[in-house]
């Protein structure tokens, strides 16, 4: 917690020894919020902070804000604050009536950062996203430590709400994370995925004070190169192959008797069927489930020379904005395999007959023989 001192300035008790907090008690502290007289209360088992008085009408109480969540809204301040930015704690938008976290002006760039440790609903984010993007705000959301997870030097695991808070920029997908009490941000950069809530990704960690606000948005070049990423694109292929899932989702339900219906069994789909497109990072949508409806609504059985056209699939945009086009994506893997001819900016046509297979031998060599060429188009950086 930060209050207001006699002179309008925020303080805070954080880096305070317990003399310096015994001395702060006797002078008087407000919340920059509701502006009632604040309390010190600290003790053996609680962490120093400023508390209000029983009975208070303040709004900041309704949040119930835990401590992790308090202590990184003032580190990531007073680091912004040292690099000479004007920033503002809990700035009140009446425009929007929203309350950021911080709120600063960069070269007439209004952006507003939103520090979230709590697991809400991802309609309330989208929510607030939205309204930021309505008043001309840049929204920056930062995730609690807590939601990362599984991570080492080449993958981590992904919730659906936590992928949700992806930015898109310079051509890289981009995730936040802030340790408030270590002090350590962490930036997830060129993350990809296979499908599931494994991505692949480089982990840049660093002290808040070895960072300036401008590094968070740099592009970071791939360290890992693109081997442990095919190894999974190989390892996700071949359990869909070989293992049969019966408690699987209801989208995985309705994806199996689409190919019942037509006379097909899921272990037995082309290798094109499951390509690894770039924004499939940013899709909940299992790659083979929608990349095999395209397959046989849109190609299969269509004869060669035919025009190619696939629909637009919808995708929840990134908090910066940023829908990418999965079908386009897919055409241009697809192109590149040689599988169609692009004869024209928007103009492709079938030049291959894809088939499903009959065995799934079959289907696991068509797999190496996809994976090499996807090796070849990586190492001539396709």
């Amino acid at each position: 917690m930060y209050a207001l001192d006699t002179n309008g300035d925020l303080q805070s008790l954080y880096q305070l020894t317990q003399a310096e907090i015994n001395l702060a008690r006797k002078n008087p502290y407000f919340c920059p919020v509701c502006h009632e007289m604040l309390q010190i209360r600290s003790g053996t088992r609680t962490v120093p902070h400023f508390s209000h008085l029983p009975k208070s009408n303040c709004t900041v109480l309704k949040g119930g804000e835990t401590v992790e969540h308090d202590r990184g809204k003032w580190q990531l301040f007073t680091w912004l604050k040292h690099q000479g930015y004007e920033v503002q704690l809990e700035q009140y938008l009446p425009e929007i009536r929203q309350r950021p976290d911080l709120y600063l002006m960069v070269n007439d760039k209004k952006i507003a950062i939103e520090y979230q440790c709590a697991s809400v609903p991802k309609r309330e984010i989208k929510k607030r996203t939205l309204s930021y993007w309505d008043a001309g705000i840049f929204p920056l959301w930062i995730l609690g430590a807590k939601h990362l997870q599984s991570s080492n030097s080449n993958h981590c695991s992904l919730s659906d709400f936590t992928r949700s808070f992806l930015y898109y920029l310079n051509d890289d997908y981009h995730l936040y994370f802030f340790h408030a009490s270590k002090n350590i941000i962490c930036v997830l950069s060129n993350a990809k995925s296979a499908g599931g809530r494994r991505v692949f990704a480089n982990t840049f960690s660093s002290s808040l004070t070895n960072l300036s606000f401008a590094q968070l948005f740099s592009s970071v070049p791939y360290s890992h190169g693109e081997g442990h990423f095919l190894r999974e694109v190989e390892r996700l292929w071949y359990k869909n192959r070989t293992v049969y899932q019966s408690q699987v989702s209801s989208e995985e339900r309705q994806y199996r008797q689409y190919l019942y219906l037509r006379g097909y069994h899921f272990s037995l789909i082309p290798s094109i069927c499951y390509l690894p497109v770039p924004a499939q990072v940013q899709s909940v949508m299992r790659p083979y489930v929608w990349q095999t409806r395209l397959f046989l609504d849109h190609f299969f059985h269509l004869p060669i020379g035919s025009p190619i056209e696939f629909p637009f699939l919808k995708i929840s945009s990134t908090p910066n904005g940023y829908v990418p086009h999965l079908s386009q994506q897919y055409l241009d893997l697809l192109t590149q395999l040689n599988i169609i001819e692009k004869t024209g900016k928007n103009n492709y046509i079938k030049s291959k007959q894809v088939p499903f297979h009959k065995r799934v031998e079959d289907a696991l060599e068509d797999d190496r023989r996809t994976l090499e060429q996807l090796k070849n188009l990586q190492r001539i950086k396709i």
